[in-house]
């Protein structure tokens, strides 16, 4: 059976995330931060420092003086976008007050394409990104055109990505304000970060604001 789920965007106008890759970059907005969600007071045993630092250094991590947070992207988006590769890859911004779980979707490609939603197809499940917002354009340096989105997560919808990685494909199909298409099948880097930053998320609920805070500043750049 397929089922439909709707996927909502991140609201604007909070503070900017800045993603670069060669003379692509982008501004995104950044959301309000969630309270700690339940799962943090389970009863499971807090990961160790090392269990911690071997998550967090599978990403880039940057300090947002500003805001006081710290932003994790993963390595993999930016290989990605250097190979103009469309993508869709997880992002955490993390406050003392809680987290934001990311999912940026980007296409880039030959033809302009202006991003009005994004199906994305696990086995029997589908998953639609609404899009509401237009950021794009022709990168020069890379020679391609690209436009991106970036959507908060809910709980649920982090869970749902289980789904993903448990399925035999995963596409998603890119679909522009003019009717333009453009389908993206996940790779195993894709994949790879998604479940990097899952697990990275998960860790962090079992642990302390203290205990993250010391190792996120021990591998900020």
């Amino acid at each position: 059976m397929r089922s439909s789920r709707l996927f909502r965007r991140i609201a604007a106008g909070l503070c900017a995330a800045t993603m670069l890759c060669g003379g692509m970059a982008a501004a995104a907005a950044a959301p309000a931060l969630p309270a700690a969600p339940a799962a943090a007071e389970t009863t499971n045993a807090s990961p160790s420092d090392a269990e911690l630092k071997a998550a967090f250094s599978k990403f880039t991590v940057t300090y947002d003086e500003e805001t006081g947070g710290w932003d994790l992207s993963s390595p993999q988006e930016q290989a990605s976008m250097a190979k103009k590769s469309c993508g869709l890859y997880p992002y955490m911004f993390v406050q003392d007050d809680g987290i934001a779980f990311n999912m940026i979707l980007t296409y880039a490609g030959s033809k302009k394409l202006d991003i009005k939603t994004v199906n994305v197809t696990a086995d029997d499940n589908m998953y639609t990104f609404t899009c509401d917002e237009e950021y794009g354009g022709y990168d020069q340096d890379l020679g391609c055109w690209f436009d991106l989105e970036l959507f908060q997560l809910s709980d649920d919808e982090i869970s749902w990505l289980s789904e993903w990685l448990n399925a035999k494909s995963v596409t998603a199909v890119f679909v522009g304000r003019n009717g333009t298409t453009q389908s993206y099948a996940l790779t195993k880097e894709n994949r790879t970060a998604i479940q990097e930053m899952v697990t990275a998320y998960n860790l962090m609920l079992s642990s302390t604001v203290e205990q993250c805070d010391s190792i996120l500043t021990s591998l900020a750049k």
